[in-house]
């Protein structure tokens, strides 16, 4: 009995640390006409949910302000509405995130990486 108990118990914390998490920095290159745009998106976790910044590193923009991000079902979706800009993509088995990147309405694919 001890051994299920202990079984158990040690299957429900490792569920933990397998549960899917956008946290940390996304890199990604955002393939536009003329030019490739490296692109890095800063996931934190804060008290009201999560809160991202993203960085245009070859336009020298930093820490532009997210307005919204989400990420639930292994969907990470975010937007920076002054820019005009939505990203919807899904994190795969392989640890990266496949979606589409619009601006003003452009939709470009971009795949973002640890």
């Amino acid at each position: 009995m001890k051994k299920v108990t202990l079984l158990l118990l040690f299957f429900f914390a490792s569920l933990n640390t397998f549960a899917q998490d956008a946290t940390g920095d996304w890199k990604g290159v955002l393939k536009v006409p003329g030019a490739e745009l490296n692109l890095v998106l800063h996931i934190t976790k804060t008290d009201n949910g999560l809160s991202a910044t993203l960085d245009s590193v070859d336009q020298k923009a930093f820490g532009i302000p997210v307005t919204t991000v989400s990420f639930e079902n292994s969907a990470l979706k975010f937007t920076v509405s002054n820019l005009q800009i939505e990203y919807e993509g899904v994190l795969g088995k392989d640890q990266t995130i496949t979606g589409t990147f619009k601006q003003m309405g452009q939709p470009l694919p971009l795949v973002l990486k640890r």
